[in-house]
């Protein structure tokens, strides 16, 4: 008979939780890829996304006897995840290397293109859409980013935000409307 991977990950853990590294280290090599792509959604630095995951895996360390089990262990490991990402995005530091980076990608992609004024106005609406995203009510935005940039199912959702899959279908909705509005007043009619 084939054990599932919830199965596996039940024997791992309970190792992890008696001090076995090898243990640990098996998950953290299961599950990081996943971990990492997630936060690369939110984050869009390679370097801040490598940062968090290892502080995503060390806070899965530390407080692996708080797992119950009540959930699939990558959706336990994801919320630590996004809860870390959420902090940062809204610290300062990030916001100071933003601008730096912004900055640095403008200037790459502008030298590819021929029609500067075109790139600009592109970049500008891009980042009034990405501010007009990071203002909405946290619950929009975070749904919204897990299923657009995340690419993950309403269901997943559901788990990582510990909502109901109605709430969750209603809050990508509702962020996607107020985007829409916000395009066709801020950046449409404005042309």
């Amino acid at each position: 008979m084939k054990q599932n991977s919830n199965d596996i990950d039940s024997a791992l853990i309970k190792k992890v939780k008696k001090g076995d590294k090898g243990a640990f280290n098996f998950l953290v090599n299961k599950y990081y890829p996943r971990v990492y792509a997630s936060l690369f959604s939110f984050t869009r630095s390679k370097e801040d996304s490598e940062d968090l995951a290892q502080q995503t895996f060390l806070k899965v360390w530390q407080q692996i006897e708080s797992f119950r089990g009540d959930s699939a262990f990558f959706t336990w490991v994801y919320r630590i995840a996004i809860n870390l990402a959420k902090n940062y995005v809204v610290s300062s530091s990030y916001k100071k290397q933003k601008v730096n980076t912004s900055i640095e990608y403008a200037e790459i992609e502008i030298s590819s293109y021929e029609n500067i004024e075109s790139v600009l106005m592109h970049d500008q609406s891009m980042e009034e859409i990405r501010n007009f995203i990071n203002s909405m009510p946290e619950s929009l935005k975070t749904a919204f980013t897990l299923r657009e940039s995340g690419g993950k199912s309403y269901e997943e959702i559901s788990n990582i935000t510990a909502t109901p899959i109605g709430t969750v279908r209603s809050r990508i909705f509702r962020a996607r409307e107020s985007i829409i509005e916000f395009m066709q007043k801020e950046l449409i009619d404005n042309e």
